[in-house]
């Protein structure tokens, strides 16, 4: 279905061949606009938008790649067929500047397809370029969607067009030189002929050679397109079917599966079911949970991806920083098959941008300043990802000068972050680093300095429930650790009870728990109550007491001894505490339930959980705790 079809009412204008209206074909070219009257074709064109800029956003990588093997013929068809794709579809839908624009990039890389011409850094930058215009094209189509008139927008074309054009007129004669020698070799033609056609092309430059010598009946279609796929290079790699799904029905799946893990879990713990002695009912009861935790298992892996599209932006953006900063620097990465859950692959983008960008300007070192040190004059970023402990850490480490750890207690000092007396480890010294507008960069840049690019790495991934942590050596390089969950959909846990009300502490922040004795009690001036973990106090807190539970923090409940509770003992940003708790119930995954409207907000409260008996368990958020509990100190 085209827009013309359907936009033709009773009594509306007449339509041009192209199934434009005759009064508005020309201001809709002129001006870059498609006429759009009905609910169809809006469908078509978000899905033409969608498709293009997910198949415009796999070029760069692979123009990554091939910058590095300017003769790999996989990589350039795979970067050919995404342009050839938006020229055909934006023809149909009327888009001409895209389309005519889109036909200028497939021809320079027709030419690379052919041998005649072959990739350097130059038409790697043009085709970026071109990437880039292309996508804020299709962009200005998306967002003026709702107008019923989408519009392609008024971007210059020109400059790239014309540097294009200056790319493949040099090889434009040697191509139809080649072409005029195989028809001659072939003997299908002769030279006379040949000098003939070339002569009419010089007058009529659109016009092909094969084109000419078929209306001159010098030769016939066939023979022409025999000898052109002989300068073709097959395309070998075999296209995967795919299905696309609205990630509203996947997500609506997902909700109805964790809904229905809820309703079996409670099932389960129905006390019909538990004091059950009909062996078939039992068996029913079994197999009911294992096919549901088998559709639970599969539901999760629908929403998980391979980290690979967010790793393969972070080489466009090491090139273009790099180039900026006057700086030599690659990107090796590994593990971007690692899967995560496409939401909260979404939300870790900007940090790993931030610490990309960090690296850049602040970690490695100018090449001749690299020389000095007995380094490579190329720095490297290493960009890694890997499961561990059921969670996905993401690694982004440098070669360069690393943390300079004197210039950080410096700045904090004179910011009042810190007292000149306080006394810091290593760790606590980088860790700075993290606070909102810590910066110590001594001028602002076009890349960082402004103060703001590890504050919002450390709040981004605490709201996806993960934590980030930094490592640095001196003229070693800095690594950056950001561990996440897995999925945002359920969190794996410890079920405690504290004052006959139930919690979750996820497993990420635990390290251990036990039942302290008397004399591992001790209270010190200044600290409050602390626990002695292995020769190491560390401070505790009673949650009863903070969650205002049993009347809110009554007096009565200082005087239970610690050694009569258990110690869940918890970590967040290098900082350990211990958490005193009535009970430990058991370790469970639990779909979670977000707070909605004013309950979101709670501090030292991360989500809600469904329990088995159909009650609501809070989980908690220990870095929230930890703050309540400096606010309190």
């Amino acid at each position: 279905m085209n827009s013309g079809r359907c936009a033709e009412k009773e009594g509306s204008p007449g339509l041009s061949d192209n199934g434009e209206s005759r009064e508005d074909s020309a201001g809709a070219k002129a001006c870059g606009k498609s006429v759009v009257t009905c609910r169809e074709d809006i469908e078509i064109i978000s899905d033409f938008v969608a498709e293009s800029l997910d198949n415009l956003g796999t070029i760069e990588v692979r123009l990554m790649d091939l910058e590095q093997d300017p003769k790999d013929t996989e990589t350039i068809n795979a970067i050919f067929r995404p342009f050839h794709t938006v020229k055909g579809v934006s023809g149909f839908l009327n888009f001409n500047r895209i389309n005519k624009f889109a036909h200028v990039v497939e021809n320079l890389l027709d030419k690379a397809r052919n041998g005649e011409l072959i990739i350097n850094g130059e038409i790697v930058d043009v085709i970026l370029e071109s990437v880039d215009l292309l996508k804020r094209m299709i962009e200005n189509v998306r967002d003026s969607l709702d107008t019923g008139s989408p519009s392609e927008g008024n971007e210059d074309t020109s400059r790239i067009t014309l540097k294009i054009e200056g790319l493949i007129l040099p090889v434009q004669a040697e191509s139809k030189k080649l072409l005029g020698e195989m028809l001659i070799a072939k003997g299908t033609v002769t030279d006379a002929d040949i000098k003939a056609a070339l002569a009419v092309q010089q007058k009529e430059p659109e016009k092909k050679i094969g084109e000419i010598l078929v209306e001159q009946e010098k030769i016939n279609a066939k023979a022409v397109v025999s000898t052109l796929r002989e300068q073709k290079r097959t395309d070998s790699s075999a296209d995967m079917l795919q299905v696309k799904v609205d990630t509203k029905k996947l997500d609506s799946i997902v909700d109805m599966v964790g809904e229905l893990a809820i309703a079996q879990s409670m099932l389960r713990q129905h006390e019909a079911i538990v004091n059950s002695r009909d062996r078939k009912l039992d068996q029913i009861t079994n197999q009911l949970n294992l096919i549901t935790a088998g559709l639970q298992n599969i539901a999760m892996s629908m929403r998980m991806v391979p980290i690979k599209n967010t790793f393969q932006k972070m080489l466009r953006l090491v090139r273009d920083l790099a180039k900026k900063a006057g700086k030599d620097i690659q990107l090796v990465m590994s593990g971007e098959d690692t899967e995560i859950d496409r939401n909260i692959m979404e939300e870790i983008y900007e940090p790993m941008v931030h610490m990309i960008r960090n690296s850049i300007d602040h970690g490695l070192e100018f090449p001749d300043e690299r020389v000095a040190k007995n380094k490579p004059g190329q720095g490297t970023i290493h960009l890694k990802a890997y499961h561990r402990g059921g969670n996905i850490v993401i690694e982004i480490m440098d070669d360069g000068r690393g943390l300079n750890r004197e210039k950080i207690l410096k700045k904090a000092v004179s910011t009042g972050l810190i007292k000149h007396e306080d006394k810091l480890s290593d760790t606590e010294i980088d860790n700075l680093i993290f606070h909102p507008g810590f910066s110590t960069a001594d001028k602002v840049t076009d890349i960082s300095g402004r103060g703001v690019g590890t504050d919002v790495v450390k709040s981004k991934v605490e709201k996806l429930r993960g934590r980030v942590e930094v490592r640095s050596v001196t003229d070693k390089g800095s690594t950056f650790f950001m561990r996440l969950p897995l999925t945002l959909a359920i969190v794996d846990g410890m079920i405690v009870k504290v004052s006959n009300e139930r919690y979750i502490i996820p497993t990420l922040n635990i390290q251990e728990s036990f039942k302290p004795r008397e004399n591992e009690y001790f209270t010190v001036k200044g600290e409050g109550e602390m626990i002695k973990v292995r020769n190491t106090l560390i401070p505790l807190i009673r949650l009863d007491r903070l969650l205002g539970l049993n009347g809110g923090g009554h007096p009565e409940q200082t005087r239970v001894a610690p050694w009569e509770k258990l110690v869940v003992v918890v970590e967040n940003q290098e900082k350990r505490k211990c958490l005193l708790v009535d009970e430990l119930i058991g370790q469970e995954e639990i779909v979670i339930k977000s707070l909605g409207g004013w309950l979101k907000d709670i501090k030292g409260i991360a989500g809600s959980v469904i329990m088995g008996d159909g009650r609501v368990g809070l989980i908690l958020d220990v870095g929230g705790i930890f703050q309540m509990v400096s606010r309190e100190s």
